[in-house]
């Protein structure tokens, strides 16, 4: 195996966890906003509970993610931090990779 295949199989395996987050975030960009029906994975929903504290939290972020704020909202009030926590914790997986790099000294080594 070449020195840039390994690199680039570590940077996935390191970063796997942003991959899935930046993943959910691009199907829910392009997910059709007006779906009335849809498959569900939640428990109680499938249990034939009326209420779930979560139900809604999809549908919101994909309306956040269409521009449609107001609508989001009202969907689940708690979408635009649900958003937030996946951006943080990307930029959270991206930066602890950075750091891992700077302590091994790759970066220092490698860019000479």
């Amino acid at each position: 195996m070449t020195t840039g295949h390994q690199n680039a199989t570590s940077f996935l395996i390191q970063n796997f966890e942003a991959f899935v987050w930046i993943t959910v975030i691009a199907v829910f960009m392009f997910s059709p906003v007006e779906t009335h029906t849809h498959f569900t994975i939640c428990p109680l929903s499938l249990a034939g509970f009326e209420h779930c504290p979560g139900c809604g939290l999809g549908h919101s972020l994909i309306l956040l993610l269409h521009g449609r704020l107001a609508e989001s909202f009202r969907m689940h009030p708690l979408g635009i931090f649900a958003l937030a926590a996946f951006l943080v914790r990307i930029v959270s997986v991206f930066r602890k990779y950075a750091q891992f790099l700077k302590q091994t000294n790759y970066l220092k080594t490698n860019n000479n």
